[in-house]
This record gives C-alpha cells, sequence and structure tokens, in this order.
C-alpha cells in the first residue's frame, strides 16, 4: 500500500487555509511476490503519486499541490 497526502491551496483564496487531500494504492491480492518486494512498492508508490498529482491538478490546488512531478521512491523511516 502507498499513500501521498498534500496541501491543496486555491489559487484564487491565497490567505485561505488548504485543504488536506489523501491518495492511495492498495494491492487487491494478499500474497506478494517471491524475492525482493521493492519494484512492487515503487509501482504502489508511482502510482498513488500520479493519481495525487493529477487530482492536484484537476482541483487547481497552488503550485500541484508542492507535489514533483516525478515521485520520490525513498522510503519513510
Amino acid at each position: 500500500m502507498a499513500y501521498v497526502t498534500f496541501a491543496c491551496g486555491h489559487k484564487d483564496e491565497p490567505n485561505s487555509s488548504p485543504d488536506y487531500i489523501s491518495a492511495s494504492a492498495e494491492a487487491t491480492v494478499r500474497t506478494g511476490p517471491e524475492g525482493d518486494e521493492r519494484p512492487l512498492k515503487n509501482a504502489y508508490a508511482t502510482l498513488a503519486h500520479s493519481f495525487a498529482l493529477a487530482l492536484a491538478k484537476e482541483l487547481d490546488c497552488e503550485d500541484n499541490g508542492g507535489l514533483k512531478p516525478k515521485p520520490s521512491l525513498v522510503p519513510a523511516a
């Protein structure tokens, strides 16, 4: 499973509080691959990031919600 949360500040209301939005990607299969799971985890993170970025653009969030064009695939500690 992967989560991406971003703050959506509205361009037309620069001093308003941002809305916080989360996007996630989750497997429906309960068994994982044998061996190295990192490529699968990176795929979920990339999917969640791509969806979050598209949502931020669709909602016209200021600075695309702070999301970069490419995901950071460094695991959170």
